[in-house]
C-alpha cells in the first residue's frame, strides 16, 4: 500500500505551513483527518477548469 503524507513535505512550492493532524474514530468516518495553511508559497498553482474557469489549488494564505 502506498503511504501518502498530510504535510506535504515533499512540494517544494510550499515555503512556509502550518499543519495539524488528528484521528477520528466515528461511526461514519475512521481515520486521519489533516488540515494545511499555506501560509507563503514560491509560485501558485492554478489550474483551468471546466469552461475556462479556473481554480487555485496553492497560493499563500
Amino acid at each position: 500500500m502506498k503511504r501518502k503524507y498530510g504535510d506535504r513535505g515533499n512540494w517544494q512550492r510550499i515555503l512556509e505551513r502550518r499543519y495539524a493532524q488528528a484521528y477520528l474514530n466515528e461511526k461514519d468516518f475512521k481515520g486521519y483527518i489533516t488540515l494545511i495553511h499555506m501560509k507563503k508559497v514560491a509560485q501558485p498553482l492554478v489550474i483551468n477548469y471546466e469552461q475556462g474557469e479556473q481554480l487555485s489549488i496553492v497560493e499563500d494564505g
